[in-house]
């Protein structure tokens, strides 16, 4: 998955420190990140010719790795926009962009206080943003999420859905709701978006997913009653339950939920 990042090693503990030389730098322009040519690596401070705002991120393998929205001109690198970095090989590259891409989505939604309309500016103790005026303090967006691989027993089949302008397989999921559990939360998503019922529930695992700012909560789910389907169509533009050999093969997982799909494709879900 695009956490896997093996044999690197990511601290992202929060820490007040100033750029070397041989730190990455991660610029961003709205959906887009800079990348050196040739897409092998991001470019390094020593390249800055210009005094930015730097802002520290994390470190992956004790490099630093420092964040810039403003106006960047290096030679040799070119703009990759979000869509993309899923693409990006080794998923150290693919993990640190996109979690850049959702730090900067983040502070510049953080620019004014939501009190008092002040200022805000970063905390210098913890990855916060706080209120020059009223000292409120506001942490990273992080959004509950569930994802379930429903499965029908029975049949030896898993239930796959599109969503609205996508073309990949996908599995049942969707935002957690206030006063809500994560396992209510699945059985309500499933209701709703493909009118089933849900038993037995077996948590998975979970998964940062920064492309949407979100924690993903997996869960194996048993159907309860009936298969048919009745579809969501705002939500889910196609589903369909599927035997094991009749989902296509995908070696290289980056989310959980095509990770799930393999594992039943696998006779291991």
């Amino acid at each position: 998955m695009i956490e896997d990042i093996a044999p690197h090693r990511l601290n992202n503990q929060f820490q007040r420190r100033q750029p070397d030389a041989d730190d990455w730098l991660i610029a961003v322009d709205g959906d887009q990140v800079l990348m050196s040519e040739g897409a092998r690596s991001f470019p390094r401070v020593a390249q800055l010719r210009q005094r930015l705002e730097l802002v520290y991120l994390f470190e992956i393998d004790g490099m630093g790795v420092f964040l810039t929205d403003e106006p960047v001109f290096l030679p040799q690198t070119f703009w990759v926009p979000a869509s993309m970095l899923r693409h990006l090989k080794p998923n150290v590259l693919a993990l640190a962009g996109v979690t850049a891409l959702q730090i900067a989505a983040w502070r510049k939604q953080r620019q004014f206080c939501g009190c008092c309309g002040g200022a805000m500016r970063d905390s210098e103790t913890e990855r916060a943003r706080i209120c020059k005026r009223c000292g409120h303090i506001e942490y990273p967006t992080i959004a509950p999420c569930v994802i379930t691989a429903v499965i029908d027993r029975q049949r030896g089949r898993l239930l796959v859905v599109r969503n609205p302008g996508r073309d990949h397989l996908a599995l049942v999921a969707g935002y957690v709701e206030v006063a809500e559990t994560l396992e209510d939360a699945v059985r309500r998503e499933v209701w709703e978006e493909v009118g089933l019922r849900t038993g037995k529930l077996t948590y998975y695992g979970s998964q940062p997913w920064a492309f949407s700012s979100s924690q993903m909560a997996a869960f194996v789910s048993e159907l309860q009653g009936e298969a048919k389907l009745r579809l969501q169509k705002e939500e889910i533009a196609e589903a369909m339950w599927l035997k094991p050999q009749q989902l296509p093969d995908n070696p290289d997982p980056l989310s959980i939920g095509h990770q799930m799909m393999q594992q039943f494709r696998q006779g291991r879900l």
